[in-house]
């Protein structure tokens, strides 16, 4: 008798353990809803396509972002487009006579969607500028500084942005945000995980530019262009229920048990030396190809600006992102070869970090309020060097005009 009930024992046992396994996961469950009920995260289709650049924002749309996780771990901010779909106030395209202004190109880290816009390095740039301007008859009375950031841009892209968009504004800086990441979404066709719905498709959404073996730049369409719009229109009709913006409710802990399993697959792919194929021109052409390009796009891009008046500040943050030096190299020398203005903007954030200031959010790579602080110092700097009749130049060892704060 005592035989037979071994076996019986022995499933008690383990359905009780499951029971208590399955309350605990529950319970871990409740307690995530409930964070996730009080932080809302959102999944928002901000971007939409653009046959002359890939894609901008939305015009006029307003909506919140709260980052990428299951529920707001960082931020959670109102944003709000103007009315041709950059994250700024409406300009007048004539620029008024008293007025200087910077254009801003960049991508996410720009477009600065991880804090409020009067936190963002544009906005705050713009203070910096009018409370310094020297009040003089033969310079301007006041600065506007436009932000044309937009998710996911490469260099080809501020290009574009420049032809298309920010010209027409009469910019006099026009300010580039630059690392070796961003000059390869220049070659780069396909942005997969960019939007919502396209994770598991390949489409080439992005105009890419490369050089003909006679030295011609090339732009090359995306030729998904039609498939992005109609995959758009039917995400908005299907899972957005007509808008734009949905609140995203998920298994809290299926996402932590993706998460691992993720991290596990990836660890017995590099243990077994396979990689996952990509389309990164890192892995596709060499650095000299890359280099090649974009040169010949900030070439062709200080050439414009310089015609229509402006002046062409590069600002490097290559070194802040683990780029090799080499990325630094070739920025300095375009910049001394093409009469650009050169801004280590590096330095500034790699010398806030070894203070202990973060420059970036915990669960988040975009710059926090202290990473946009540092960005509009870096800018006013240089610009007030560059043009110290039209602005007064920051006196040595003067702290900057906000203190730094964040995570």
């Amino acid at each position: 008798m005592a035989t037979r009930s071994r076996p019986y024992a022995a499933l008690k046992v383990a359905a009780v353990n499951l029971l208590v396994l399955f309350a605990l996961w529950m319970l871990l469950e409740a307690i995530g809803q409930v964070v996730a009920l009080a932080h809302p995260s959102y999944d928002v289709l901000f971007l939409q396509p653009d046959a002359a650049v890939g894609w901008r924002q939305v015009p006029n749309m307003a909506w919140t972002w709260a980052g990428h996780d299951w529920y707001a771990s960082d931020f959670s901010v109102h944003v709000q487009t103007n009315s041709s779909g950059y994250r700024d106030m409406t300009r007048d395209r004539a620029k008024p006579s008293e007025v200087a202004r910077v254009a801003l190109l960049g991508d996410s880290f720009i477009e600065a969607v991880q804090v409020p816009f009067e936190k963002t390095s544009g906005h705050l740039l713009e203070q910096r500028l009018n409370a310094s301007a020297v009040v003089d008859h033969q310079g301007p009375r006041s600065w506007e500084v436009l932000n044309f950031g937009i998710s996911n841009y490469g260099v080809g892209q501020y290009l574009l942005t420049w032809e298309q968009t920010a010209r027409q504004y009469e910019p006099d800086y026009v300010a580039i945000f630059v690392a070796k990441f961003i000059m390869a979404r220049t070659l780069q066709r396909y942005e997969s995980g960019a939007f919502p719905g396209s994770e598991q498709k390949r489409l080439w959404v992005r105009p890419t530019f490369d050089l003909q073996g006679d030295g011609t730049l090339l732009k090359e369409p995306a030729r998904d262009y039609d498939e992005f719009v109609k995959m758009q229109q039917r995400l908005i009709t299907t899972q957005f229920h007509g808008q734009h913006s949905k609140r995203r409710i998920s298994l809290v802990t299926l996402h932590y048990a993706s998460l691992l399993y993720e991290r596990l697959r990836q660890a017995l792919r590099h243990a077994r030396g396979r990689t996952v194929p990509n389309d990164s021109p890192t892995n596709t052409k060499n650095d000299g190809q890359l280099y090649a390009v974009n040169a010949r796009l900030l070439q062709d891009l200080q050439r414009d600006v310089a015609r229509s008046g402006a002046v062409l500040v590069v600002v490097d943050a290559s070194k802040y992102f683990g780029d090799e030096p080499d990325v630094t190299t070739f920025l300095k020398d375009f910049c001394s070869r093409s009469d650009s203005v050169y801004l280590p903007f590096y330095s500034d954030l790699l010398a806030a970090n070894d203070k202990g200031v973060a420059t970036h959010w915990l669960h988040d790579a975009h710059f926090n309020d202290a990473g946009n602080v540092i960005l509009a110092d870096a800018l006013f700097r240089s610009i007030s060097t560059h043009a110290p009749q039209w602005v007064a130049h920051a006196a040595p060892g003067e702290p900057p005009f906000r203190t730094m704060t964040g995570r």
